[in-house]
């Protein structure tokens, strides 16, 4: 200690208090950047400590919810007809309906609610309409223009040997024998009648085949947008093709009054461009030079054309 007061007073040529001064200052400095560094480094150490307590704590709940989400993505719709009146929330659920409509449905079920109607559903919360458009073709139950009566009291005060009966005779109705009609020529009721197909499908398919300007094949029908194998299965059963389809006359059409489905815009105006650079359509052979066509589009165009030769 004297030494290194000598050498400072030497070296700085200072008395003996400034000399301690300088020594007790500097020993101050030391101290107290010591002891930042040591209190940033305890400090990041309980941080890290803390953060893993943490995650260890989330840990758990998150692999519980990957699990979920992975069973839920994995998960496997079992479409089966189902009346919301009698159908468990299994049933519900494995028809594609989420859990939290299914609750909603039950629920209203217990309070006293029947479902008389298909469309009914729409009501619920949880159920969207496209969520509607996938579950319609299975609900055991009649749309708008089937409606039964069947009340609130009957659901309650009746037996349910009564209840059972009322099941089984509107089994019974719905699987009366339907008289064949041309689908080319079948209107709303007509197609309402077929189990699984409500207004809403009904529409569709008819809106689908206007726009074709007639089905040439039941195949055709199938591809309705939405419709069910098993729905269209049971449609077929049904249905025949005896009108033939609306012909287009394609040397006179042009493009503002070409309505049919078939094509895209752009294939459209290429076809009357074409004609109009190298003349009238003579055949279908005719339009396979034209680029924009394949040989699915040309295919489809042949049950639909009319290649007469308009008059001068």
């Amino acid at each position: 200690m004297k030494s290194i007061l000598q050498l400072i007073k030497t070296h700085f040529d200072v008395n003996r208090h400034n000399a301690l001064s300088i020594i007790f200052g500097t020993s101050f400095f030391i101290l107290l950047a010591a002891g930042i560094i040591t209190f940033d480094h305890i400090s990041h150490s309980n941080e890290a400590i803390f953060i893993l307590k943490v995650y260890d704590h989330l840990e758990p709940s998150y692999s519980k919810i990957k699990k979920e989400k992975k069973a839920f993505i994995e998960k496997k719709i079992n479409h089966t007809l189902f009346n919301p009146n009698t159908a468990s929330l299994e049933t519900l659920v494995s028809n594609g309906m989420s859990k939290y409509a299914a609750n909603n449905l039950i629920n209203f079920r217990n309070k006293g609610k029947v479902y008389k109607r298909k469309e009914d559903l729409l009501k619920i919360y949880g159920v969207s309409e496209s969520d509607y458009l996938g579950l319609e073709p299975f609900i055991d139950l009649p749309s708008k223009e089937e409606d039964k009566d069947y009340s609130n009291f009957e659901r309650i005060y009746e037996s349910k040997e009564v209840v059972h009966q009322k099941e089984v005779s509107r089994k019974e109705f719905k699987s009366k024998v339907i008289e064949s009609f041309d689908i080319n020529a079948a209107s709303l009721e007509e197609l309402i009648q077929i189990r699984g197909i409500g207004e809403v499908f009904a529409n569709r398919i008819l809106k689908y085949r206007d726009g074709l300007g007639g089905f040439y094949s039941l195949k055709q029908v199938k591809s309705t947008y939405g419709l069910a194998d098993s729905t269209f299965q049971e449609l077929k059963k049904s249905i025949y093709i005896q009108i033939a389809t609306s012909k287009l006359k394609i040397n006179e059409i042009e493009i503002e009054n070409w309505k049919s489905s078939i094509l895209k815009s752009n294939q459209k105006r290429a076809v009357i461009a074409y004609r109009k650079q190298h003349g009238n359509f003579k055949s279908m052979e005719d339009l396979k030079p034209i680029k924009v066509l394949d040989d699915k589009n040309i295919d489809e165009l042949s049950h639909y054309l009319d290649f007469s030769i308009p008059s001068e």
